[in-house]
């Protein structure tokens, strides 16, 4: 059991955590049609637009109600509506996801009762779908904001249906995945003659694979397969950013709900391949059955260059979840050091003595008398895998400094396979240049 312990310092250095409405941004992100309107200054969008960007080097479509310092003191009710008004004459979205920041949360607007005045306003709009997530950037982080994004969308868009269809099932899916994960994901349920309503669909949202410029997402879920989810025979959740709405739509419309940890490694993507089996009467297929035992032969090879090796780690809660469950249980490696961006009661559950709830720096500080081999953690944990000396892996939001992350899958049979031989050859690079190195007694000798 893990030991949960808030670092005290005074401001951060090397900074981890995503703000939440970063997070709730990224969600809206994979639905269909949709546009994330952030209710703050024009600073807050232009920074998630850029981030976002960066990360996917793809046309992201957001908007800001722009808040200047009058409409902050005095109320953002017009400029929500302005902003509202000019997106569905403009674009005529499916749904708009409204986003609130740190400067209209701290005046305290009534967005809900601003969107109800609007639809009073406008009765032309009255069917619109606007959802409104609060995510003051004060506190929490990017997992908490996508939490919130998908358990607002669920509890305003899913109705009451009247008939279930047993092959048809909800999948909702954690931030923690790549596109080429959900692809995984939805063609191994497919194989199993299911028909998969995945929430949010990254896959033909973030891949790279839309066409053009578009000032509405693209690809994703169709709005529709969200409000017909009560129909479905079960929910599968995946992450723990995505527990609550699937325990909503089990105690709202007596759908069960089935609960991943993650789906990394052999063991968690075992128990959903069983769920399969069991909700389907279906065997899985010669390739699943193939990818299976090429994960076993991968773990057997790496077995002599990653058991035993230290990991630093840090990341969002949920991708610190599911790699260091799989690493550590699985693989055989330690956690010597590790860093979440925000408080998680399921952290508790790991393997490992402590997590602090911190930076970046927090690792240098705590590096002493601890040994590590290799850093794991977004674009940003460069700077700490320098100053540790160690190979640095990339997993998590943001990597701007490698092309072509979102398409590569970590998740299922093939995708274990990748991050395992990812890791060893890394380490494996490590001990073939340190055997190059002359000692440092032998150096001072020859001088």
């Amino acid at each position: 059991m893990a030991v949960l312990r808030k670092s005290n310092k005074a401001c951060s250095v090397y900074p981890l955590k995503l703000s939440q409405p970063l997070g709730a941004v990224y969600f809206f992100l994979g639905i269909k049609g949709s546009i994330p309107l952030m209710h703050g200054s024009q600073g807050c969008a232009a920074f998630a637009k850029t981030f976002l960007t960066r990360n996917f080097s793809e046309n992201i479509p957001m908007q800001t109600t722009a808040l200047s310092e009058i409409a902050t003191v005095m109320g953002g009710d017009d400029n929500l509506h302005i902003a509202l008004k000019n997106i569905i004459e403009r674009y005529n979205p499916e749904l708009i996801g409204i986003v609130s920041t740190g400067v209209s949360e701290t005046k305290g607007d009534d967005v809900e009762g601003s969107i109800k005045r609007f639809k009073e306003l406008y009765p032309d709009y009255v069917y619109k779908k606007l959802i409104y997530v609060s995510t003051p950037d004060y506190e929490g982080s990017f997992h908490d904001g996508y939490k919130k994004a998908i358990l607002s969308t669920v509890k305003t868009l899913v109705r009451r249906a009247y008939s279930k269809k047993t092959k048809r099932i909800n999948v909702l899916l954690s931030y923690s995945l790549t596109a080429k994960d959900v692809d995984t994901i939805k063609e191994v349920i497919e194989s199993f003659g299911l028909k998969p309503i995945i929430l949010p669909n990254f896959s033909s949202s973030l891949d790279g694979g839309s066409k053009g410029f578009s000032s509405i997402t693209a690809g994703g879920t169709d709005v529709e397969e969200i409000e017909f989810m009560s129909a479905s025979a079960i929910t599968i959740t995946v992450g723990e950013s995505t527990k609550e709405a699937g325990e909503y739509l089990e105690s709202k419309f007596m759908i069960p709900a089935f609960y991943f940890e993650s789906l990394y490694g052999l063991k968690n993507f075992d128990r959903f391949i069983r769920l399969l089996m069991n909700l389907s009467g279906e065997e899985p297929d010669e390739k699943l059955k193939k990818w299976r035992s090429r994960l076993l032969d991968a773990m057997l090879d790496s077995h002599f260059y990653l058991t035993g090796k230290k990991i630093a780690i840090a990341a969002e809660p949920d991708t610190l979840y599911g790699i260091s469950d799989f690493l550590v249980r699985e693989i055989g490696m330690e956690v010597s050091l590790a860093v979440a961006s925000t408080y998680a009661e399921y952290l508790k559950q790991l393997p490992f003595d402590e997590i602090i709830i911190g930076d970046l720096e927090d690792m240098l500080l705590l590096k002493e008398g601890k040994c590590v081999d290799i850093a794991i953690g977004n674009t940003n944990m460069r700077h700490i895998a320098k100053k540790l000396k160690v190979p640095h892996y990339r997993m998590g939001i943001p990597v701007f400094d490698r092309l072509g992350h979102f398409l590569k899958g970590f998740v299922g049979y093939e995708g274990s396979i990748n991050l395992v031989f990812d890791l060893a050859n890394l380490l494996m690079g490590r001990d073939e240049e340190e055997s190059y190195k002359i000692p440092e007694h032998i150096t001072r000798r020859s001088t």
